[in-house]
């Protein structure tokens, strides 16, 4: 749905000029007809599919949600007990994985993942881990702090063998003081981009890396001038953040850079050899840079 369409049918608490004036045009809406299940499962698959690694390497399934999916209140206490990545790592075939969800750490959460995956491939005799994830929101209200969002999944493999993506270095920095986020929306506003620049600065410093040694902001699709603010504040290029993807999907919770890479790639945007820089806010509270070189 477009911004015009969303707003028309109430799905927007701000003004259609100031939301398209940050950067925002597109909502995606899960269809009747679908399901986040079904998504995440497709996505699973068809990363499977492309790849060269056997099941058999395949140590552990996590499946990430931003937002935690609610229990109907009259359902059998059993029904409770009924997990989806379970039944993911069976739809799937993948009999000798360990499924595991993770949750609550917002749309950082699957930075998270990615480094739990890697020191468990560090110290592992199988050669890949699988990671999905998927956010629905509900239907009647596509916009979160000035941010329009869509519902997505998406899925990739941590590898030990990748021939790109290498991981460079992983920082996040947490504040728990802000984890009632509706109460304390506009303390979180002002604590954004202060620390969103200390957790990047101190990323590149541990891994001994430049700003201007990187080659691409690959961001999480929140609006175009909170972007350009730390473009600023970092000292970057706003041509190097690629912000092609807030227009055509808007923020994803978990899957925006998912969603990116792979438009990126796909786009011939990215080079060998090219220093990634990927960054992400959470509610919980949690400020995530992830390096990549390409």
């Amino acid at each position: 749905m477009s911004i015009d369409e969303l707003a028309a049918d109430g799905k927007v608490t701000s003004e259609v000029a100031f939301l398209r004036d940050t950067g925002f045009e597109n909502s995606y809406l899960l269809s009747k007809d679908e399901s986040a299940y079904k998504l995440v499962r497709e996505c699973a698959a068809a990363t499977i599919a492309e790849s060269s690694i056997d099941r058999d390497q395949i140590d552990t399934l996590f499946l990430y949600r931003g937002v935690p999916k609610q229990q109907a209140k009259d359902k059998e206490l059993l029904d409770r007990f009924s997990y989806p990545v379970a039944q993911l790592a069976d739809d799937l075939g993948l009999t000798r994985v360990r499924p595991l969800a993770v949750s609550q750490q917002g749309c950082g959460g699957l930075f998270s993942v990615i480094d739990i995956a890697q020191d468990i491939l560090q110290t592992n005799s199988k050669k890949a881990i699988l990671c999905v994830a998927v956010d629905i929101l509900p239907a009647d209200n596509r916009e979160v702090m000035y941010n329009v969002m869509s519902d997505a999944a998406g899925a990739f493999l941590i590898t030990k063998e990748s021939d790109r993506n290498a991981i460079i270095n992983f920082h996040q920095q947490f504040q728990s003081y802000y984890w009632e986020a509706k109460e304390r929306e506009q303390e979180l506003l002002s604590a954004y981009f202060p620390r969103a620049q200390q957790t990047i600065e101190k990323s590149l410093r541990l891994a001994n890396v430049n700003i201007s040694d990187v080659d691409w902001v690959v961001p999480h699709n929140i609006n175009r001038r909170s972007w350009e603010v730390l473009s600023g504040l970092l000292d970057i290029s706003q041509e190097k953040i690629w912000i092609d993807n807030i227009a055509r999907v808007g923020h994803t919770v978990s899957c925006d850079h998912i969603i990116n890479l792979h438009d990126m790639e796909a786009g011939g945007v990215i080079n060998q050899g090219d220093i990634l820089l990927l960054f992400t806010f959470g509610f919980g509270a949690n400020w995530s840079c992830l390096l990549l070189e390409y």
